[in-house]
């Protein structure tokens, strides 16, 4: 079996929810009107302006989403959940798990847990640079690790690569503008990939959304993801 296919999604249906101790819940939000009705006044201000009706689709229903998981883990109604965002713009909630967003193709991907998480996703057909953009942004042995491949196997390890930076520096909080530069990633076949941050070392854990999606999960400490949930 594929270690990165290795999972399946579980339709949550109501009820309560706990987080597991040292574990993640990974949820898919798929684009629904219904979540729009969470929205709060900024947030709805918000989405009616948006131009691109797939990306407004995707931001309702993100923000939506967002705060429905958060109310299930608080046993609140998801319009009470107050959504806040520190200094660089990771958000959190008080009193809530700490959990991360990422979306792509108009699936949006969440993970919680108890502790600090990052997590990112990008279409594994995304039309990118990868030599350029790896050797403006990666370290060396990370370049090689590219350059020494091509056409799609090279596509798909810069992706690999990025999804794990990108999640690292969500896991900081610094975000990709302060952060990037400094992210490492030591791929291993397997997805239990190694990174670094500024002297600290970061566990990493790849896996396959959708066959065409490819994410990664940051967490400062090795931990298990517990449960797949979709909305």
């Amino acid at each position: 079996m594929d270690p990165f296919l290795a999972f399946e999604w579980i339709d949550y249906e109501g009820g309560e929810l706990e987080l597991p101790v040292r574990g993640v819940h990974i949820w898919l939000i798929r684009p629904s009107p219904i979540l729009l009705r969470y929205l709060n006044s900024a947030e709805l201000w918000r989405y009616e302006r948006i131009v691109n009706e797939d990306v407004r689709i995707s931001y309702g229903s993100a923000q939506g989403g967002l705060r429905r998981i958060v109310g299930v883990y608080m046993r609140v109604r998801p319009e009470e959940v107050a959504m806040r965002r520190e200094e660089r713009g990771k958000p959190y909630v008080a009193g809530a798990p700490e959990f991360n967003l990422s979306h792509t193709s108009g699936r949006m991907i969440a993970a919680f847990s108890a502790e600090p998480v990052g997590i990112d996703v990008e279409s594994a057909s995304r039309a990118v640079q990868a030599g350029d953009l790896a050797r403006k942004f990666f370290f060396e042995d990370e370049l090689d690790g590219v350059m020494k491949l091509d056409g799609s196997d090279r596509d798909l390890t810069f992706l690999r690569y990025w999804v794990c930076k990108e999640a690292i520096v969500k896991l900081s909080g610094d975000g990709i503008y302060y952060g990037l530069r400094h992210a490492r990633v030591d791929l291993a076949a397997d997805g239990r990939s190694h990174g670094g941050y500024q002297g600290r070392e970061v566990s990493l854990r790849e896996f396959r959304p959708a066959p065409d999606l490819v994410a990664a999960l940051a967490t400062w400490e090795p931990v298990e993801a517990k449960g797949f949930f979709r909305i």
